[in-house]
């Protein structure tokens, strides 16, 4: 086989599969693992994929900004946000991230609930004014524009004030081997205490949130308690979050 017949084929099962094992696709493909390698460099050089320890992950999409992102998808992300929103109990305390689909959450839960909601969202905290029975708790500090979160010693340092049940992460990227990443550093130590202070932690991740990695590592996937994904999530894609003991609660 021609080598851009292998790398057409490797794209195709990348495509299909969400992952790509060297040792196996070599062996698929009759060649030696190096051969593979080396071909998966390229891959990634030409920005097709984007190459891990042994194998490759898809490239991860440029971010959006939280106003670009507030207005698409909302049909799925009001899917997900009714799963994520079942989860919830009366009085608990939980984090609520920040982001769109966690936006979706606070405007999905009960009018009648009774509950201590701790965000570092300002548009979460106001979504939740009319929740006569929630006591809301913002984190303050400086206020990351791209994503309309608050951040910085100051927000972490008041979040570490709560320990929580539940904590629901939005979730830019999550890989079973890489674990949850984001393309930005300055937001990874408040999503990283929001799940070091609960017992319960809930990814927000739909489907083609899967299988990628940005460079800046949040946590590790055993960190994870349950998943909250779509029905585009095939049970292959899923298999190895199972295999990791995380609980698969689907959207339609």
């Amino acid at each position: 086989m021609l080598k851009a017949e292998r790398h057409a084929y490797l794209l195709q099962q990348l495509s299909k599969h969400g992952r790509l094992s060297a040792i196996d696709e070599a062996e698929q493909l009759g060649i030696s693992e190096d051969t593979l390698r080396r071909d998966l460099r390229e891959l990634d050089a030409a920005g097709s994929l984007q190459r891990v320890h042994g194998g490759a992950i898809p490239k991860p999409p440029v971010p959006a900004s939280y106003a670009e992102r507030r207005g698409c998808d909302q049909a799925r992300k009001s899917s997900l946000a009714r799963v994520a929103a079942s989860l919830v109990s009366d009085g608990e305390v939980f984090f609520l991230d920040g982001g769109t689909t966690a936006l979706c959450i606070a405007e999905s839960l009960p009018v009648n609930l009774r509950a201590t909601i701790v965000t570092n969202a300002p548009a979460i905290a106001a979504a939740l004014t009319d929740h006569p029975g929630v006591d809301v708790y913002m984190a303050g500090g400086a206020v990351a524009k791209r994503s309309a979160v608050t951040i910085g010693a100051e927000a972490t340092d008041f979040l570490r004030r709560f320990r929580a049940s539940l904590s629901f992460i939005g979730v830019c990227a999550l890989s079973a081997d890489t674990g949850l990443t984001i393309p930005f550093p300055e937001e990874s130590s408040t999503k990283r205490v929001m799940i070091e202070q609960a017992t319960r932690v809930v990814a927000l991740a739909s489907n083609d949130k899967l299988d990628i990695a940005y460079p800046y590592i949040v946590a590790p996937t055993t960190a994870i308690t349950d998943l909250v994904t779509d029905c585009a999530a095939t049970e292959d894609r899923l298999a190895p979050y199972k295999l990791r003991g995380i609980v698969i609660h689907r959207g339609a």
